[in-house]
């Protein structure tokens, strides 16, 4: 011990009452806690103390002037209806007012799911289908064939055919998601390329490929522009650069190097002019 071992008699034991102990160390005078009246509480906490030392703790009723607590007033309101009348137009729908699929026919389940799928921004394959059911070829035919699911419609692929709604999703925006889902990149880059020649038309950045929904790196796109420069059937798909150093494909099957050159470095030049 730092001053030596305490004497006999050094330290005295004194039997404090609850009126002997000062107000001032409670917690309730602490103003961080911001009590509206700290008078009160230290009444109730020096009644709480004698009832425990005497044996007959009995529960404090409290103040009249005590804080309420805001969660037990609103629990003690009566309940009230709704002042304001529901919505003609709800946002979330009625689940009792979906289709019910007792009376539909096979094609019209089939057709249903499809449509589920490209509000999801997916495509159905169809060899998933057969896979969960070989038979599912008389059910994909009679779907065809209803008047009521004639926005259902097929995009083929190099590996697969694929449904989708067009209704949700326009025959572009299906063919790309058909050439992302069967992950043949100069296959894909090769079919973009030549569509943005034909439709606006103009060369294609090789940036453009690294956006969504093709998102892919700099390595992918290295070994397919490659793969393009070797293969036979990608001959017609050439690189070029423009004035800023910004690599650009077009295919020479729509249109001339000299032409690609002058649309690539104009949409540099427009581009740097917005920047």
């Amino acid at each position: 011990m730092l001053f030596g071992r305490r004497k006999p008699g050094f330290a005295k034991e004194v039997e404090l009452k609850p009126e002997d102990i000062s107000d001032e160390f409670s917690d309730r005078n602490d103003p961080a806690r911001q009590d509206q009246n700290p008078k009160f509480e230290k009444k109730e906490m020096a009644a709480a103390a004698n009832a425990v030392i005497e044996g007959n703790a009995q529960p404090v009723e409290p103040s009249k002037d005590a804080p309420v607590d805001i969660f037990d007033y609103m629990d003690s309101l009566p309940d009230a209806g709704d002042p304001f009348e529901p919505s003609e137009d709800p946002m979330i729908p009625d689940p009792n007012e979906g289709p019910d699929y007792t009376q539909l026919k096979e094609g019209e389940i089939l057709a249903n799911y499809i449509r589920q799928r490209t509000q999801a921004v997916s495509l159905t394959p169809k060899k998933e289908l057969m896979a969960e059911d070989p038979t599912i070829e008389n059910t994909i035919e009679e779907m065809l064939s209803l008047e009521n699911c004639q926005d259902i419609k097929i995009v083929k692929g190099q590996k697969d055919e694929y449904f989708y709604s067009f209704q949700y999703m326009a025959k572009n925006y299906a063919t790309i998601a058909m050439l992302v889902y069967e992950k043949d990149i100069p296959h894909t880059i090769a079919h973009m390329v030549r569509f943005n020649c034909k439709t606006y038309p103009a060369p294609s950045p090789v940036e453009y490929f690294t956006r969504h929904p093709f998102s892919y790196t700099k390595p992918q796109l290295d070994h397919a522009i490659h793969v393009l420069q070797q293969k036979e059937e990608y001959q017609d798909i050439k690189v070029l650069t423009t004035w800023n150093g910004r690599p650009y494909l077009y295919s020479e099957n729509v249109m001339t190097k000299k032409y690609a050159q002058v649309l690539a470095d104009d949409a540099e030049t427009s581009e740097a002019d917005r920047r």
